[in-house]
Order: C-alpha cells, then structure tokens, then sequence
C-alpha cells in the first residue's frame, strides 16, 4: 500500500484594500442656523459656506449648548437647531486659529476628510461636502 503525501495549502493572503481606502469615524453633531434656512437644509441638504476659520465649509458643534456660542461668523445665524449624523472620517487636527485658506480639495489631498479645531470655547468640526453628512434632524431650542 502506498500512502499518499498530505500537501498543505497556505491560506491565500487577505486581497488588498481598495484604493482610496474610506475611514469611517461617524459621530452626532450640532449646527444653529436661521428658521428661514433650518427647513431648506432639512429637504437640500447643507452646503458649505463661503468662509470662516477653517475656509468655507460647514461646521458643526459637539453639542447643542456649544451652538449658542458658536454660531457667531459672517455666514451664521440662529435659532434653529439641527443635530447631524456626520461621518467625519480622516480628522486633520488644527490649532486655535486654524487656516481660512482651507478648502474641500486641500484637505484631500492631504488624505484627511475633515478638519477639527477649538477656537477656545470647544471643538468644532468641519467637513467640506454634503456627502459626508449621513442624516439631518430639527431639535427644538
């Protein structure tokens, strides 16, 4: 009788990630804007504004609270609040002054998705495109 040899088979190695691999990093945050445009970015969706500390984005909040003080720029306004489930992804951390030169394109192609700074009275958030917001809410005041 004649045995046989036994040959293992290594594991094939895991495939390769896809490029442009997508960082998850989903969190809840806030925007207070005006009841005139509240409604209009429940049915559109937000679009980034033209200026502000990190450039032209749109920027969130960690809580509804940090709204009231935080909604003080050219393009902001008040009484409406929103709370936003936003995939922020690849965070690039900024100092206290941040850059007003910022744009959607720059921060991608450092690799990052969105930018965070505190100006001093709490961390904010800003993502440059609507994609990355996944839903949108009213909150009364």
């Amino acid at each position: 009788v004649k045995c046989r040899a036994h040959h293992h088979h290594a594991p094939a190695p895991p495939p390769p990630p896809p490029p442009h691999h997508q960082t998850h990093n989903v969190m809840k945050l806030y925007h207070q804007t005006g009841s005139d445009v509240g409604p209009l970015i429940l049915s559109t969706g937000f679009r980034p504004g033209t200026q502000g500390w990190c450039g032209g984005g749109i920027y969130f909040a960690t809580s509804a609270q940090a709204t009231k003080t935080k909604a003080i720029g050219p393009d902001s306004h008040k009484g409406y609040l929103l709370e936003a489930t936003v995939d922020v992804g690849r965070v690039k951390y900024m100092p206290k002054a941040c850059d007003r030169s910022l744009n959607g394109q720059s921060v991608l192609s450092e690799g990052f998705d969105s930018v965070s700074f505190d100006p001093g009275d709490g961390q904010e958030y800003i993502v440059y495109s609507n994609s990355r917001i996944l839903s949108v809410r009213h909150i009364p005041l």
